[in-house]
């Protein structure tokens, strides 16, 4: 099944976790005890009517509770359906108290101000939720955005379970790397990628210790999740901690790429030369 082309996409991918929306933007889900637990809300403040909703009745989960919305991190393609999902559930929108201030504060999210979504729960590094028989784990993992957040929570295929990782960050922005005209100095750019490179350690450490098995991306073309529908007697989302490790180890890689050539400090100095 091609779901690169599909406009709405709405697919079951374990026994109790779900996606919803389209190739690079969408909600993912997971069906706990205590409702359904949301990690982002796409790019356009109408999402829930015109995803979210029409997606959960496709899968027969209109009738479930959304007991909460956690955002990755804020920039504005995670978090502008956020306050539509807020104001018909009265479920908690979460994010941490850095990306609260980044959203309203930078540059990144030009002429979104007005759609700040409403943050009823501030979450922190280490802390823990349970649902039941699922649980939701936080780490913060800065660079991507200052107060970027990493989630791992659990989830059962066949009855089995496993442990995913919600990669919050994906690009490491700098000059070339950003829309536009880089607003900030060389310095600063190297100072996030390297900050982004120790959060990726971070995150292959308690990966490690875990048995991380499935990763994941909040957009779905840059992790395994749209090839999950392309073989019928294989989940390809599940690939091993060692699966995992390799996608962490692109990313650690990146960032040290991008640090040095986020800089002339290696090239070679030429006098000016003239007045």
């Amino acid at each position: 099944m091609d779901l690169n082309n599909k406009e709405r996409i709405a697919i079951q991918i374990t026994d109790d976790y779900y996606y919803i929306g389209h190739p690079k933007e969408g909600f993912h889900i997971l069906r706990t005890d205590k409702g359904l637990v949301l990690f982002d809300s796409m790019d356009i403040p109408e999402a829930d009517e015109r995803y979210l909703i029409p997606g959960l009745a496709e899968l027969g989960l209109q009738d479930e509770p959304i007991n909460t919305l956690f955002l990755t991190h804020g920039h504005f393609d995670h978090y502008l359906g956020a306050d539509h999902v807020w104001r018909r559930t009265g479920c908690d929108v979460a994010l941490s108290r850095e990306d609260c201030i980044f959203m309203v504060s930078s540059l990144d999210n030009r002429d979104k101000n007005p759609l700040i979504p409403r943050i009823t729960r501030l979450v922190e590094d280490g802390e823990r939720f349970d649902f039941g028989s699922n649980y939701v784990y936080v780490m913060a993992a800065p660079g991507h955005t200052p107060g970027c957040l990493n989630y791992f929570f659990n989830v059962h295929d066949k009855g089995e379970e496993h442990v995913a990782v919600m990669f919050g960050g994906f690009g490491i922005f700098g000059p070339g790397h950003y829309p536009g005209v880089y607003p900030f100095s060389a310095q600063y750019a190297v100072e996030q990628a390297l900050i982004f490179a120790s959060t990726c350690v971070k995150t292959w450490e308690y990966c490690k210790e875990n048995r991380v098995d499935i990763y994941l991306n909040p957009h779905p073309h840059l992790c395994p999740l749209l090839k999950t529908l392309e073989t019928k007697d294989k989940n390809e989302l599940i690939v091993g901690t060692e699966g995992v490790r390799t996608w962490i180890v692109d990313r650690f890689e990146d960032c040290l790429r991008s640090a040095r050539g986020f800089t002339d400090i290696e090239r070679t100095y030429e006098e000016p030369k003239g007045c």
